[in-house]
């Protein structure tokens, strides 16, 4: 049976690669204009207020959608794709 320390670290690598994921994800659908710049924004405000290893992750995606918003004129509820 593994120990507390085993399922902490267990638990730790497992919302970690979710927070990958859900990045990635939020990129990807707003590269392809399926959801808004802005609403690409507030899903990464939310993922950024858990840990400021989380913020730090975070701010690469929203460098990336802040950039995507001048191209799309400044308009951040522009979707293209969709």
């Amino acid at each position: 049976m593994p120990d507390k320390s085993e399922a902490d670290l267990e638990a730790r690598r497992r919302s970690l690669a979710l927070e990958g994921a859900f990045l990635l994800l939020i990129d990807g659908l707003a590269m392809r204009g399926t959801i808004s710049a802005g609403e690409a924004e507030d899903m990464l405000r939310i993922l950024a207020k858990s840990s400021d290893f989380s913020a730090a992750r975070a701010s690469t995606s929203m460098r990336m959608v802040q950039q995507l918003k001048q191209l799309r004129g400044g308009d951040g509820v522009v979707t293209p794709g969709a």
